[in-house]
């Protein structure tokens, strides 16, 4: 169980960090929403949340938090701290 963790939290960085990529390729987006990558540990998962560049930076300024869509699995340990229509922020409890 442990290797399958720590295969699925691999995944979510892979995530975190294309995204961080889109966002430095989306400056001059001027407020418009941008389709990042959901950041969900499941590595077929497609889906795109729609979100400005200032919400991204927000949200991951701390780096235990990931943003996935609505219903979209989690890593055991995450628990959602905030939801909207949009996307839903996990955060990773200390162990």
């Amino acid at each position: 169980m442990a290797d399958r963790d720590g295969h699925l939290r691999a995944n979510q960085r892979t995530f975190r960090a294309a995204n961080e990529r889109i966002n430095d390729l989306a400056q001059a987006t001027d407020g418009q929403l941008v389709p990042f990558l959901c950041e969900c540990p499941e590595i077929a998962c497609l889906g795109r949340i729609s979100a400005s560049r200032s919400e991204f930076v927000v949200i991951h300024e701390d780096r235990t938090r990931y943003f996935i869509l609505p219903g979209h699995m989690r890593v055991d340990g995450e628990e959602i701290v905030t939801a909207n229509d949009r996307y839903e922020i996990v955060e990773k409890q200390a162990a």
